[in-house]
């Protein structure tokens, strides 16, 4: 994304609207792929120490990664609770003690044929009042993670399926992961969207799936943050590369990129 614009300064002792990011595909190791949990640490804190609170917060998939490794064995370990607690309780400082909080299931998120959570990373989103589901939607919005413009229930099945095999090669063959990530990457996911017929085609299908009809999506999943108004599509970006994320405010959505504290960056404003 670009390195100038127009700076984005959050009112100090403000509550807004609403707060959507996506694809954090956090406790994933560098190793497997780079990404950008301090900074976004910065951000959270930076927001709660200014008083910037927010009556919703959307986690729009991929927040936790349980592909390369099971999340739940992480979380049930020894001082895994506290590492989880680094990231929730950062994000849930900056709800209002009303808040509307919506965790919403990404495919890095499940290890399921079924596409749920593990049932302790559920139970312990639950004991922090989080509202879990595959979508959100009202009569102006439909909110949901994306891949299911991606997969279908045959693909998905399939995709499971080959990464629970992955993760029975990684005892033969630790590396595995890392050379399937970057080809994933090249071929399916992150490279896809380049041009402006992929990106119809793409939108297109998640659209048609989400029963969009005529409200504004709000999505993740591809990493690449952008806004269309004439699709009326809305991509939060990730915390892999980007440093991207969304605020609603007044029935305006704001396309943030995030440097340093002082260096919020405005990519792209919606009025709905």
């Amino acid at each position: 994304m670009a390195k100038d614009g127009k700076l984005f300064k959050f009112k100090p002792d403000t509550v807004y609207d609403a707060l959507y990011f996506s694809d954090i595909h956090y406790l994933l190791r560098k190793k497997v792929r780079s990404h950008m949990h301090k900074d976004l640490f910065k951000l959270l804190d930076h927001l709660r120490r200014r008083g910037v609170r927010f009556r919703k917060i959307f986690l729009v998939g991929d927040i936790i990664e349980n592909w390369y490794f099971s999340s739940q064995r992480k979380l049930v370990r020894k001082f895994g609770r506290k590492r989880f607690n680094r990231l929730f309780d950062r994000i849930d400082a900056l709800a209002t003690p009303v808040s509307l909080k919506v965790y919403l299931i990404g495919n890095h998120d499940s290890f399921s044929y079924v596409a749920s959570l593990p049932p302790k990373i559920e139970q312990y989103l639950r004991e922090r009042d989080y509202v879990i589901d595959d979508k959100y939607e009202t009569d102006r919005l439909v909110v949901l993670h994306g891949h299911q413009g991606q997969y279908g229930k045959i693909s998905w099945f399939l995709n499971i399926l080959g990464v629970r095999i992955l993760h029975l090669i990684t005892h033969i063959y630790p590396p595995i992961f890392t050379v399937m990530e970057n080809f994933y990457r090249k071929h399916f996911n992150f490279d896809r969207n380049k041009t402006e017929a992929e990106v119809h085609e793409y939108y297109g299908l998640l659209r048609e799936r989400a029963n969009q009809a005529g409200r504004l999506l709000i999505c993740g999943h591809t990493h690449q943050a952008m806004a269309d108004a004439s699709l009326r599509v809305i991509n939060t970006g990730d915390w892999i590369e980007s440093g991207t994320f969304v605020v609603e405010n007044n029935d305006e959505f704001f396309g943030l990129e995030f440097k340093t504290k002082k260096k919020i960056y405005e990519r792209f404003k919606l009025r709905i």
